[in-house]
């Protein structure tokens, strides 16, 4: 399962880290462990030209964006490294270092969405005021603090998925003459779409505290959005909600009925949309869920 990595003279030795599932899908994330012995507020793991936090427990999460060029190509022939780094700084810390092996993942056939608008400067201005809300909520994400208490569940009781994680939708001009799509923009879907005709009880994936509740009423945008702070850099969101049952602050137990879905903003089919960021990258929520149980829940 693991990957160990040896010191130079003590073959014995233990490992600084490990790399729990060291071949991933695009959307999906790797977990690595830094073991006791090097654990301290200083260590980082530096992979995909980026550090991340360890949480109290030496556990970091790394989310695999869809569009990470996959590795046994001419882009990336070799694998993505791995190693310890001085948080901040990005000295390496020792010699070792661990390989990644990143494979393509078919997200399913792209699908044309609609004409790319381009909105009033009005809308615009206050779009973009309601992204930086939303960024600011994510940057208050916890890296270190574990606020889990159990594995991950799903948020609905019963689960039909009606439009998959990474799925492309289409934006540009249609032709009903030649039956082709001049694409202008390509935006893949950032979570997955479960049926929820009528009102049905949100839970909370797992324990955590609620970072952000707010009504963006734009149309084509979340309308009421629900964002749960797991800790160790693993936010979950939920979209298109009809209330919330919950607020800013609030700490919430895994199960607990946070919100109910619904079809915000107006114009939008009942579902809910379900997202996990993982340290600030959308991963497929399904195979996080999956991935967290089998290798760490409790």
């Amino acid at each position: 399962m693991g990957v160990l990595f040896w010191g130079q003279n003590s073959g014995a030795q233990i490992s600084p880290f490990e790399i729990v599932n060291p071949q991933i899908y695009q959307g999906g994330v790797v977990i690595v462990r830094v073991n006791p012995q090097w654990q301290g507020p200083m260590v980082c793991v530096h992979a995909f030209e980026k550090q991340y936090i360890p949480n109290r427990y030496g556990y970091v999460y790394i989310g695999v964006a869809v569009n990470t060029e996959p590795t046994n190509t001419r882009e990336m022939s070799l694998k993505y490294p791995v190693y310890l780094v001085e948080c901040g700084r990005g000295v390496r810390l020792n010699w070792q270092y661990g390989e990644l092996e990143v494979i393509k993942k078919d997200f399913g056939t792209p699908w044309y969405a609609g004409p790319a608008n381009v909105p009033s400067k009005a809308v615009q201005d206050r779009r973009i005021k309601e992204v930086a809300l939303m960024r600011a909520a994510y940057d208050l994400a916890e890296k270190y603090e574990d606020y889990t208490s159990d594995q991950f569940i799903y948020p609905l009781d019963n689960i039909e998925v009606t439009d998959f994680f990474g799925v492309s939708r289409l934006y540009g001009s249609y032709s009903r003459r030649t039956k082709r799509i001049i694409v202008k923009r390509e935006v893949p879907h950032g979570g997955v779409d479960f049926r929820a005709k009528t009102p049905l009880p949100v839970m909370a994936i797992n324990s955590g505290k609620v970072l952000l509740a707010h009504n963006f009423s734009l149309s084509g945008t979340e309308g009421n959005l629900l964002v749960i702070d797991h800790g160790s850099g693993i936010l979950s969101l939920y979209l298109h909600l009809s209330k919330f049952t919950v607020g800013v602050g609030d700490l919430v137990k895994s199960g607990q009925t946070v919100a109910f879905t619904g079809a915000t903003p107006r114009g939008t089919p009942p579902h809910l949309h379900f997202m996990v960021k993982v340290n600030g990258v959308n991963v497929d929520p399904i195979a996080f869920i999956e991935s967290y149980n089998k290798y760490i829940g409790r």
